[in-house]
């Protein structure tokens, strides 16, 4: 009678040449996307502290002359800080993509 070891069946088995340029390109690839989330991630930080700093600065100027110009300041800090915080999580979010397609084997 013949055993079958179930571990074997689990693993993906990459030799010769194809298998090595496979292995390859995900990582050009990984390594393509991890340049885009950081540029990603300084774009927002820097659009976010724009923003949130103006709103700031909006706020100590108009803060005894117009009620409304309070709205609007607080909306544009909010705005920027929220973008410093997605800023912040984009390649943790394309680094866990990557990973997420890499184990389910979408790259094979």
């Amino acid at each position: 009678m013949e055993v079958q070891d179930t571990d074997m069946q689990d693993t993906a088995v990459v030799t010769g040449f194809p298998g090595t340029v496979r292995v390859n390109m995900l990582a050009n690839l990984e390594a393509l996307l991890n340049v885009i989330a950081n540029s990603f991630e300084l774009t927002l930080m820097a659009f976010g502290l724009v923003l949130a700093l103006a709103g700031l600065f909006t706020y100590h100027r108009y803060i005894s002359r117009d009620p409304l110009a309070i709205y609007k300041a607080a909306r544009k800090a909010h705005v920027g800080a929220f973008l410093i915080k997605f800023g912040l999580l984009v390649p943790s979010i394309v680094s866990w993509l990557v990973a997420v397609a890499r184990d389910a084997a979408l790259f094979n």
